[in-house]
């Protein structure tokens, strides 16, 4: 029997929660809690959107008695600390058992969440080789502009596009709540543990082996954490390290970079495309436009994200010329075409596929 899950603080870049929540490995969604002030989902259909309710509700109609597991997430915007408190206080108070993002560590008291489960990225113990191994299955690469591009969203719906044409593939992802579907993560040396760089790679591309090895997929797909580029001086966005030690451990057969929405000359794609293969090594073909603005909030000093109309994206997402193929995975038209060409890409040029 699967636990009864709800989700806070519930905004638009946790959606592949709620859309592809059937295919939980050991929960079931029952609630998606969204803060009073916060997004509408009007393009939500009614069977989904009965499982999105507001905070207020939440705590009205006592609704955390009708839960076994309560998730707490990092917000798209900024969040009082006291909402997180609120929440999880009842939820204790109920005997329901908690679990979090790793990054609100840096959001909640230490003493407050001893005892709660933390969703880390995946811990590896494997034997390094000093020469990488040869990846011998097809590698679609996921990389972004940043965090909360549609990288995530995009990692599950060519997943499950795989999986619905038969083929088995292995999904390495950028996002810990990954795990929730029983797929694996980007390991946690990406944060260093006293290796350096060369151990690092060397790591990475010996658990990308053992997953081919092991569960002998047709594809393997990875996304990668993180952003290519820095944001500003105040918002370095890691400088490109991850993507540096991922674009080092394993090549590529296809790169796809997911973009903040916007509307992009040639001229701006050739400049990623060149940024991408010079610095990374990868050649990107493929360029997905996401739903999601990235903005600085100078008060709170970090980024928060908003989300376009959906009108405005389906208009605004397709750009298709040698070398440079824009698309979007919600818009069903455009995630299928886009599909359609890796599909042919991946047999065309690789037999066993």
């Amino acid at each position: 029997m699967k636990n009864k899950l709800a989700v806070y603080p519930f905004h638009k870049g946790l959606m592949p929660l709620l859309l592809a929540e059937s295919e939980l490995q050991k929960f079931e969604l029952t609630y998606a809690v969204v803060p009073k002030g916060w997004e509408s989902f009007d393009e939500v259909d009614d069977t989904k959107r009965a499982l999105i309710c507001d905070e207020e509700s939440f705590y009205l109609n006592d609704l955390i008695n009708s839960v076994d597991v309560l998730l707490l997430c990092k917000p798209h915007f900024q969040v009082d600390e006291s909402g997180y408190c609120r929440l999880s206080s009842l939820a204790e108070e109920k005997g329901k058992h908690i679990m979090y993002e790793a990054e609100l560590k840096t959001v909640l008291n230490q003493s407050t969440i001893e005892g709660w489960e933390c969703l880390n990225l995946e811990h590896i113990s494997i034997s390094k080789q000093n020469a990488l191994a040869s990846i011998d299955v097809p590698v679609i690469l996921i990389m972004g502009m940043g965090e909360n591009c549609g990288k995530w969203n995009l990692q599950l719906k060519l997943s499950e596009n795989f999986r619905n044409l038969g083929y088995k593939m292995s999904l390495i992802s950028s996002n810990a709540l990954s795990r929730l579907w029983g797929y694996h993560t980007i390991p946690d040396i990406i944060d260093g543990n006293g290796l350096t760089f060369s151990e690092q790679v060397e790591s990475i591309n010996a658990y990308i082996k053992y997953i081919e090895q092991a569960e002998k997929p047709d594809v393997i797909i990875i996304g990668v954490p993180g952003s290519i580029l820095k944001y500003s001086s105040a918002v370095p966005n890691g400088y490109g390290y991850i993507p540096f030690l991922i674009g080092n451990a394993v090549i590529p057969d296809i790169t796809i970079l997911s973009l903040y929405y916007g509307n992009y000359e040639e001229s701006h794609l050739k400049e990623m495309k060149s940024t991408c293969l010079y610095k990374y090594g990868v050649n990107v073909d493929y360029y997905h436009i996401s739903e999601n603005v990235c903005l600085y909030n100078p008060e709170a000093r970090q980024l928060e994200y908003y989300s376009v109309d959906y009108p405005d994206l389906v208009e605004n997402n397709s750009y298709s010329q040698e070398g440079m193929y824009t698309f979007n995975v919600s818009n069903s038209t455009s995630q299928e075409d886009a599909f359609r060409r890796i599909i042919s890409e991946l047999q065309n040029n690789i037999p066993m596929i």
